[in-house]
C-alpha cells in the first residue's frame, strides 16, 4: 500500500458494549498501523431527533418497559429472515450526517461494529457513496440475518455456534474468523491483587464485583440491598458506568456492618478490579462476559434483554463459567452461595478461562490489513488502462500457449504419419509380384 489507508469504525451506542469494542478497534489500529487515518463514529451521536424517536426511543421504552414484547419481536426477525432493521429511507433521512462523512472521508475499509452499522456501511456502497471493503465484528454471542449481506467481505464472530448460524444464513464459511470479542489491551495484563486493594481502598475481605450500567433496565441497586442484609463479610463494588439512574439508586443505600458498598461511576481499570473479585454480579453482555472470561472471573448473571443477552447467558452457563438467576433475591443468594464454595468458584474460573480471547483486536487488524493489501493488489491490476494492458498480455499469452499445443500436435501428426509411412512401404515390399 503506498498512499495511507482510511479506515472508518462504525458503531451505534446500544449500550456501552458496542462503543467499547469499537473503541478497543480503533486502538489497536492505532498501534499496529500508526500511519492509517482513523475515523470512529456514534451513529447515534450523529442522527436526526425524529430518528431517534421512532428507531432508539422505541427500542429503549420496550426494552425496558415491555422486555416480553421486545423478545417476541426479535425472534419473529429472525424467523421471517428480516434484512433490516429499519427502512433504507428512514437510515439515509434519519442519519444524513453519517452518510455526509462517509462520503467526505473517503474511507478504504468500514469495520462495523453494530447491526445498524454494518447496514448503513452496506446502503453506503449500493448508493456508491463508498467503495470500501467492510468488516463486521459480532460483539454478542448470537447474530442474526440482517448481518448477511453480499457486500460485507469479512465477519469476526465470538464462537462457532455464531459462525454456523450466518453460514445457515447464506454466509460464506470462507469469510468467517472465529477470534471472540475484541478487548482492551489491559486484559492481557497480569495485576497484583493487593496493589489494586490499595488503590481502590479495600481490606481482605471477599470482593463482589457489580456489573449492569449502560443498557437497562437493571436492578443493580437491589441486589446490593439484598448484598448489604446478609450479615456476610464482604465488600461491593459496584460500576453502574454511564448509566446515571442506577447509580443514583445506589447511591440511596447505607453500608452495613459487615458490607461496604463503593460506587465508582467509570473507571478504565476493570481488568484491574475483575482480577482482584472473588465474584461477578452482572447483565451479561457479551463484551462484559468475555471480560470476565479473560480473567477467569465466574460471574452471577441478572436482568438480561431477551435476544442476544439472553443466549449470553445461555452459552456461558452451559460452559460452567456462569450461573443464570432471576430476581434480586436469587441473584444474592447465588453470589452467597458461590462465595462459600471455594471448589465450584474454582471450576467456573478455569472454565471461564478456556472461554478467553486476548487477541481479538490484534486479529480483526490483520484482518483488515489482508483485505487493505487484497484490494491494493486488485486495483493496481484492475484499474481501466491496466485492465487493458493485462487482458492484452492475457490474450497474448494465450496465443502463444495455443501456438505451443498446435506445434506439438503437428509434430505429433507428422511422427505418425512416417511411422504408418515406413510401415506401409515394409508391407508392400514384402508382397510378391504375380
Amino acid at each position: 500500500m503506498n498512499k495511507k489507508p482510511r479506515i472508518l469504525v462504525l458503531t451505534l451506542s446500544f449500550g456501552a458494549g458496542h462503543v467499547s469494542a469499537a473503541q478497543n478497534i480503533i486502538g489497536e489500529f492505532q498501534k499496529q498501523i500508526p500511519e492509517a487515518e482513523l475515523c470512529l463514529i456514534d451513529v447515534l451521536d450523529e442522527c436526526s431527533f425524529l430518528f431517534r424517536v421512532f428507531y432508539v426511543w422505541t427500542y429503549w421504552a420496550m426494552i425496558r418497559y415491555a422486555p416480553r414484547l421486545w423478545g417476541k419481536f426479535f425472534d419473529s426477525r429472525i424467523e421471517r429472515r428480516d434484512e433490516q432493521t429499519a427502512p433504507v429511507w428512514m437510515w439515509k433521512k434519519g442519519c444524513r450526517k453519517v452518510f455526509d462523512e462517509i462520503r467526505r472521508f473517503r474511507p478504504d475499509l468500514i469495520v462495523a461494529a453494530e447491526v445498524g452499522a454494518s447496514e448503513i456501511a452496506v446502503i453506503s456502497r449500493r448508493e456508491n457513496l463508498t467503495a470500501a471493503s467492510i468488516i463486521g465484528v459480532i460483539t454478542d454471542f448470537e447474530a442474526e440475518p440482517i448481518w448477511v449481506k453480499p457486500e460485507i467481505s469479512g465477519y469476526v464472530v465470538a464462537t462457532e455456534q455464531v459462525k454456523k448460524q450466518l453460514q445457515n444464513w447464506g454466509a460464506s464459511e470462507e469469510k468467517i474468523e472465529v477470534h471472540g470479542i475484541p478487548l482492551n489491551p489491559s486484559f492481557s495484563k497480569k495485576y497484583v491483587t493487593d496493589e489494586t486493594r490499595q488503590r481502590f481502598g479495600l481490606d481482605a475481605r471477599p470482593i463482589v464485583l457489580l456489573m449492569g450500567g449502560g443498557m437497562g433496565p437493571t436492578k443493580m441497586n437491589e441486589v446490593a440491598g439484598r448484598l448489604l442484609q446478609t450479615g456476610k463479610d464482604l465488600q461491593i463494588i459496584a460500576l453502574p458506568a454511564k448509566d446515571s439512574k442506577a447509580k443514583a439508586q445506589l447511591e440511596k443505600l447505607q453500608n452495613s456492618p459487615t458490607v461496604s458498598l463503593q460506587i465508582i461511576g467509570w473507571t478504565s481499570l476493570i481488568a484491574e478490579l475483575m482480577q482482584a473479585a472473588q465474584i461477578l454480579a452482572t447483565k451479561p453482555g457479551g463484551l462484559t462476559l468475555s471480560e470476565a472470561a479473560a480473567c477467569g472471573l465466574p460471574s452471577v448473571l441478572f436482568d438480561a434483554i431477551p435476544g442476544p443477552e439472553e443466549e449470553n447467558a445461555r452459552y456461558f452457563a452451559g460452559q460452567n463459567a456462569s450461573v443464570i438467576t432471576h430476581g434480586s433475591e436469587e441473584t444474592a443468594a447465588e453470589v452467597l452461595r458461590l462465595l462459600d464454595d471455594l471448589t465450584e468458584r474454582q471450576k467456573m474460573s478455569a472454565n471461564a478461562k478456556k472461554l478467553a480471547h486476548t487477541d481479538t483486536s490484534e486479529q480483526i487488524v490483520n484482518l483488515a490489513l489482508t483485505t487493505l493489501a487484497r484490494n491494493a493488489l486488485n486495483e493496481k491490476i484492475f484499474t481501466p488502462c491496466k485492465r487493458l494492458s493485462a487482458y492484452r498480455k492475457m490474450f497474448s499469452a494465450w496465443r502463444k500457449l495455443e501456438a505451443r499445443k498446435n506445434e506439438a500436435n503437428r509434430k505429433d501428426l507428422r511422427q505418425q504419419k512416417k511411422k504408418i509411412d515406413g510401415n506401409f512401404k515394409k508391407s508392400i515390399s514384402g508382397m510378391p509380384i504375380k
